[in-house]
């Protein structure tokens, strides 16, 4: 190392790799960091939205049971009716109670009385019609013994249970939602684990408790919420009560947990956050995790938690392979810098002056000739190597403009992805909070309007048994019909919000246009528009949703009125449908048509984008097409639109329904629809 050679060597190869080093330790704890904080948000954010659908689907099951207490003649009544057969003193019924559980246990004519009363066959139409998800329902009175079961529970007096002493507690808020209970236990010693949501039957003042009434509901569709969700590859949600004990994990069994006490006094909190877990109890160390309460729905549920974790070796891997790219090309740069060193120290054997001349030379870029060395040795083939390099730099400077105008235009094309890719950030935040606001609203509507169904059953049963005119029960008939219609919409709007599939049936396409355009004909005819209608004979059925390919068409028609109210001449809007063969499918196709003045060509790719309207501001939204356009895709159609002379067709194209085999490949769409 003493020869200049040796030396040149030397320090090229530790100017270069010093840095190079340094560069990569600087990089792997940066990167470090940085992932770990977009990890920890990501997985917070995570967290906080599965314990927000935690909340909803127990707050829609509280909804359910609360609106079955308030029935007044289904519920109330008998339970009324109970409480009036006590005595006055306390002392005495309670004896009654007694005697009356007794003859429960010992199983005579009382408990198949009860069991078979109009009350209990009520319970058991509602468990049935809730479905898989209800294990059974009861009923107690004011004492809280049994009063109706849609199935034999385990006992009759339910005063000294845990809920029933809550309900009577104000604090409670008047629902009680107990843990999970473990299969063969509860009230009716299903084999499932199940959770009991349990509310007061209150008097007509809303003020005190004359009742109560208690749902066992089973846990698949909690366990199921979990189960769904995933982060990358292996990572999962985890639902933990505040006692550290796994209530849902669809990795693990939960008797293989072991929650330590840092993890739990991590994720057990009252606000969303993030952190690393020594032990995120699945065989993994220093693991990035979210967590985040589940609250607003009463005691004592407001103790569950959401843990969210990912593996670190799959959190991580991004740095590491990041990390181990630069690691390859660090050591392809060493061994180039040791290569270099060489190279140049070999041919640095001329005078130093002459060499600083041609390098000053070379650096201002008035090099143009070749050095002055004739000595015929080493001095000689480097300066004819300067040369070179100096033909070399120009050729790479040249090289360098056209790669600066390649990467410029690179950068372009890249910043308008980005924006582009900005701009869908933005709608489908739009998109959600669209659905929040659609499910928050259907909500509201639909306690009051369960209120009105209700109290229209009542008045039709109480018109069956009183002599009314004709058209009274239309109107009862009529009322009822456009409320369930209501009930429709809303679900179909928490369909909407929830992303949940739709349960498609065989539907006459021409029934649906007929009613679709009865609807609108007030509307159309207040407009001064002339409405006709083609509808071809033997339409065949299709598989669908009926409401919502009403939906479509109302959007479709209201629309083409609009249109046909700017033309020039008679506003016209024709709705054809008919029959379209080809060599391997049939179709039923509806043409929507209007006089309008058309579409613009450059607008046509836009119409069915969401939030694009050509209305004036307060009388379009621009969701109409674009909700349309969904719906048509979820039937396995297409929509499509065209100007036809006057004005713009939108055609719906709908597979039809014909043989035996298409209905059951249809059946089988249908089935996985709804899985």
């Amino acid at each position: 190392m003493r020869t200049i050679r040796g030396r040149m060597v030397l320090a090229i190869f530790l100017v270069g790799s010093i840095p190079l080093l340094a560069g990569l330790i600087l990089a792997w704890m940066s990167g470090m960091r940085s992932l770990r904080d977009v990890i920890g948000g990501n997985l917070q954010a995570i967290a906080a939205q599965v314990a927000d659908r935690v909340t909803m689907l127990v707050q829609s099951e509280i909804q359910n049971v609360q609106l079955l207490a308030s029935a007044p003649l289904r519920v109330r009544l008998p339970v009324i009716l109970a409480n009036r057969a006590y005595d006055v003193d306390p002392a005495v019924a309670r004896a009654l109670i007694e005697q009356r559980a007794e003859l429960w246990r010992n199983g005579t004519e009382f408990s198949e009385r009860i069991l078979n009363s109009e009350l209990s066959r009520f319970l058991l139409e509602t468990k049935v019609r809730g479905g898989d998800k209800v294990a059974g329902l009861l009923i107690t009175d004011r004492y809280g013994a049994l009063v109706a079961a849609s199935s034999e529970p385990d006992r009759y007096f339910f005063g000294d249970q845990p809920w029933w002493e809550a309900l009577q507690d104000e604090r409670s808020g008047h629902v009680f939602i107990t843990d999970v209970i473990a299969g063969r236990q509860g009230s009716f010693r299903t084999p499932e684990e199940t959770i009991d949501i349990a509310v007061p039957i209150l008097d007509d003042h809303q003020q005190a408790v004359i009742g109560a009434i208690k749902a066992t509901y089973r846990f698949d569709a909690l366990f199921a919420l979990i189960n769904q969700i995933r982060i990358g590859q292996t990572g999962h949600a985890m639902l933990f009560d505040a006692a550290g004990h796994p209530l849902v994990c669809p990795i693990l069994p939960r008797q293989a947990h072991r929650i330590h006490e840092q993890l739990m006094g991590l994720i057990v909190s009252a606000e969303p956050g993030w952190g690393i877990a020594q032990d995120d109890g699945h065989g993994a160390h220093d693991t990035v995790v979210g967590f985040a309460p589940v609250r607003g729905l009463g005691p004592p549920i407001n103790t569950w938690h959401i843990f969210v974790r990912q593996p670190p070796s799959e959190s991580y891997a991004p740095i590491r392979e990041q990390i181990a790219n630069l690691a390859l090309i660090g050591v392809v740069m060493v061994g180039f810098l040791a290569a270099m060193g060489r190279y140049v120290a070999a041919r640095i054997a001329r005078p130093i002056q002459v060499l600083r001349q041609s390098v000053e030379a070379i650096s201002q870029g008035t090099y143009d000739g070749s050095l002055p060395i004739e000595t015929g040795d080493e001095f000689e083939e480097l300066a004819t190597a300067i040369h070179r390099m100096a033909d070399r730099l120009k050729a790479s400077r040249a090289e360098l403009v056209t790669l600066n105008r390649d990467l410029a235009r690179r950068v372009e094309e890249k910043t308008q992805e980005a924006a582009a890719q900005m701009r869908k950030l933005e709608l489908t935040e739009r998109l959600a909070a669209l659905g929040k606001v659609a499910s928050g609203i259907a909500h509201e509507i639909n306690n009051p309007l369960g209120i009105i169904i209700n109290r229209i059953e009542c008045m039709e049963a109480e018109a069956a048994q009183l002599p009314l005119p004709a058209d009274v029960m239309r109107d009862l008939q009529a009322i009822r019909a456009q409320a369930e219609r209501i009930l429709r919409v809303t679900r179909g709007m928490l369909t909407l919000s929830r992303h949940a599939a739709t349960t498609f049936k065989p539907i006459d396409v021409a029934c649906v246009i007929r009613t679709a355009l009865a609807v609108a004909a007030e509307r159309v005819a207040a407009r001064g528009v002339r409405l006709d209608s083609i509808i071809e004979a033997d339409l065949p059925p299709v598989m669908g949703d009926r409401d919502r390919l009403e939906t479509v068409l109302l959007n479709l028609v209201n629309n083409a009125v609009d249109a046909a109210q700017e033309g020039t001449g008679q506003a016209v809007v024709t709705v054809t449908a008919d029959r379209v063969r080809n060599r391997q499918d049939d179709w039923v196709t509806v043409r929507v048509s209007d006089t309008g003045p058309g579409i613009p060509e450059e607008l046509m790719e836009r119409v069915f984008d969401p939030f694009f309207t050509t209305k004036p501001i307060g009388q379009g939204h621009g969701l109409g097409l674009f909700l349309a356009h969904g719906i048509v895709t979820e039937h396995r159609g297409r929509i499509e639109v065209a100007n036809g002379g006057p004005g713009a067709v939108f055609t719906v194209w709908l597979p039809a329904l014909l043989s035996p085999e298409t209905s059951e490949q249809n059946r089988q769409w249908e089935l996985r629809a709804k899985s």
